[in-house]
């Protein structure tokens, strides 16, 4: 609970969906959200693979925020080790670096701790602030029954799952650093080559593939709405998910009474068929554990959906409408009738 109360600075500001938390800070508001890398920092540990882990964690947050209506601001960093390594950490630094600029954000600083006894293994985590003029929050409380959604494709797991992915790979009988046992159709641009070029790509470097950072276009096309004369207005953005752990259940933060009916949704990147066949996963238990191939989902107003999709596509090509919001009792439903989600 806050002493602090309205108008001061600090004061909490209650935005529904919980995708970051905001303060008040004056004509605007701060927004913050804090996250980690999960269990996908022991494949990346085991293979040596540290490169593309802090755009995981940097993304993690900023998409957050972006849900928000928050523009990305400045992003901290804490690392935790076992026994100090300047290897990992001018791996991680420079990867935290990169993906700062990626998502246009300052990074502030950060924190290390060398923890024996404590910290069995790497762990990293991190903070971002973002902010918005005050009355320009996303809240998804204007939504209404006829809303388009709009999907924007992932680049592949991001960094949710990786405790069923471990199993799997257990399972499989497959190494890490195998040649991958399926077709990837990720572009050499996406997988980021963190070993010998000339080789095949290896199961790790699909799985680690970095989550898409969505600073551009999403926050872009909300500058765009709260410009005078912008392309859309912003009461046309309705309401902004993050598809992370809980898959599409995340919508259902959005809106206490509203459903969500996905009619038409982006392709799954292979390794998803390959996780579902290999550990034998229900087609319910992939959507609830991963993003499935989409990583954000934008409502917008019917009126505004086809230029947005535009826009949105221009920029990330892929993103299209994919569904429409329904007056269907607070249910996420989905061509495969064994989707269906009711709670988060």
């Amino acid at each position: 609970a806050s002493k602090r109360g309205p108008g001061e600075l600090g004061a909490p500001v209650d935005l529904p969906g919980g995708f970051g938390g905001v303060i008040e800070f004056g004509e605007s508001c701060l927004a913050l959200a804090t996250d980690g890398v999960g269990s996908k920092l022991q494949i990346a540990n085991e293979v040596g693979q540290l490169g593309g882990v802090g755009f995981d964690c940097v993304a993690m947050n900023v998409n957050d925020l972006i849900c928000v209506g928050a523009e990305p601001l400045a992003f901290v960093d804490y690392i935790a080790v076992p026994i100090a390594d300047p290897q990992v950490h001018a791996s991680l630094g420079s990867s935290l670096s990169k993906a700062c600029e990626v998502a246009r954000v300052t990074l502030a600083g950060g924190e290390t701790a060398t923890l024996p006894g404590i910290v069995k293994e790497l762990d990293l985590s991190g903070t971002s602030l973002g902010w918005f003029p005050k009355g320009f929050g996303i809240t998804g409380q204007n939504l209404i029954e006829g809303d388009v959604l709009i999907g924007l494709p992932s680049s592949g797991i991001h960094s949710n799952g990786f405790t069923l992915v471990r199993a799997v790979i257990e399972r499989s009988g497959c190494l890490l650093t195998d040649a991958c046992p399926f077709k990837p159709n990720h572009s050499s641009r996406e997988v980021q080559r963190f070993l010998d070029t000339s080789s095949p790509i290896t199961l790790a470097e699909v799985l680690l593939n970095p989550t898409r950072i969505y600073v551009n276009p999403v926050v872009d096309l909300i500058l765009e709405s709260r410009r005078e004369g912008g392309l859309v207005s912003f009461e046309s953005i309705k309401a902004i998910a993050h598809i992370t752990g809980g898959g599409l259940s995340n919508l259902l933060r959005l809106h206490e009474s509203l459903g969500w009916e996905i009619e038409s949704p982006l392709d799954a990147q292979p390794e998803f068929g390959w996780i579902s066949e290999i550990g034998s996963v229900t087609s319910l238990e992939m959507h609830r554990t991963f993003n499935m191939g989409m990583g954000m989902i934008v409502a917008v107003s019917e009126e505004f959906s086809e230029l947005i999709e535009g826009w949105l596509s221009d920029r990330l090509p892929g993103t299209r409408r994919v569904g429409r919001v329904v007056d269907n009792g607070r249910l996420v439903t989905h061509p495969d009738p064994d989707v269906v989600f009711s709670h988060y």
